[in-house]
């Protein structure tokens, strides 16, 4: 089991951790408080995403990139920092549940309205399920691989839609003000920015860590950078008021790409791109929660807590809301204090911990170390 990954693997995890779900849904949770300014709601979750994790990636580093797991036991202690580690837990496995869900409501609402959902998300567990068994380098070099080519395809089918677009769709600018603007940039930030965090978990099997937070930076800001394209051109093609009556506008949007009646139906492809992304980013959330029950348990492995794990996701995942509505307006009002929370405990219990210098006199622990 490897779990050695280097800084461009983490460039690109990171990436699609960002990207995942948000690519689909990041249109239609902006307009439906921004309407036609959504992507200026989008470049202002972008910037204040990017300063908490700059925040954050600095913390980090002044504790030698350790696991968060290790880090919050010596910044607040033994007692203070299990129970830290056991939220951190939850928070984890209640993401990769979340996005499980997301993925089934997608696939029932616009692909396969005939089938069950559990199909779907028993699919989706096993592979991350798989993926983890193998090691975080398993699905390092996997997204190495893949990544390169789904941006391509996005990128792609974005251009192929800017025959349609219209700037009439985004005028007139800051038209619903400040307030409105800001409450769409609060529903993204948190989703997935302040998601993010999780992946204090991965940083320490970085191999070169000269620059890992520039790489980590980068990779935020590429992520944010597509969002805030996407929304622009979902806007801009589809108008404010479909964007905000559609779930997943981006899938939308790329059913209207038509080019001499021969390449249709390319939504498929921003479908594969879109799965790819939630696959990596349930893996993370998977890694993160098996990590922690190993530094627990003070296990040599985390095998015996995989399929628990997997079976608990599944279980929460048909358990959180009772349909896809309820599921995208707790996202939409609540997903992003709901993180802020737990970024805000982390980051005053990491920075009290460098205020009485426990940042300096870390001991080398065997988990954090093994590969």
């Amino acid at each position: 089991m490897n779990h050695t990954i280097n800084r461009w693997q983490l460039v690109l995890i990171v990436v699609s951790f960002i990207m995942g779900s948000s690519l689909l849904m990041a249109p239609n949770l902006t307009a439906f408080f921004s309407a036609q300014d959504a992507w200026i709601s989008m470049f202002i979750a972008v910037v204040i995403g990017l300063i908490l994790n700059v925040t954050w990636i600095l913390i980090l580093k002044r504790y030698q990139f350790r696991s968060i797991f290790r880090i919050t036991e010596v910044a607040g202690g033994k007692v203070l920092g299990t129970v830290l580690n056991i939220i951190i837990i939850f928070y984890a496995l209640h993401l990769a549940s979340y996005v499980v869900r997301n993925l089934s409501n997608f696939m029932i609402s616009n692909v396969i309205p005939e089938s069950s959902p559990w199909t779907f998300q028993i699919m989706i567990i096993l592979l991350a399920v798989y993926s983890c068994f193998y090691g975080l380098n398993n699905i390092g070099r996997v997204n190495e691989f893949l990544t390169p080519f789904m941006i391509l395809f996005f990128i792609s089918s974005l251009a192929l839609t800017t025959n349609q677009f219209r700037f009439a769709h985004l005028q007139p600018y800051f038209e619903q003000g400040l307030l409105k603007i800001s409450q769409g940039a609060y529903t993204t930030t948190g989703f997935p920015f302040i998601e993010i965090i999780l992946l204090g978990s991965v940083l320490t099997y970085v191999k070169n860590k000269h620059k890992l937070s520039k790489n980590y930076l980068a990779g935020i800001l590429f992520g944010g950078v597509a969002l805030i394209l996407t929304v622009f051109i979902a806007v801009g093609v589809e108008g404010a008021y479909m964007v905000r009556r559609q779930s997943y506008p981006t899938y939308e949007l790329m059913r209207d790409i038509s080019i001499i009646n021969i390449f249709e139906r390319v939504e498929v492809i921003i479908g594969v791109v879109w799965i790819f992304g939630i696959l990596v980013k349930i893996v993370v959330s998977l890694f993160t929660a098996l990590k922690g029950l190993q530094h627990l348990s003070k296990f040599p492995n985390y095998h015996p807590f995989l399929l628990p794990a997997g079976l608990l996701i599944w279980a929460m995942s048909n358990h959180i809301h009772t349909n896809a509505m309820e599921f995208t307006d707790f996202v939409g009002r609540n997903w992003t204090l709901w993180w802020f929370t737990l970024y805000l405990v982390l980051l005053v219990v990491l920075g009290i911990g460098i205020l009485r210098k426990k940042d300096k006199n870390q001991d080398q622990h065997e988990e954090d170390s093994s590969q």
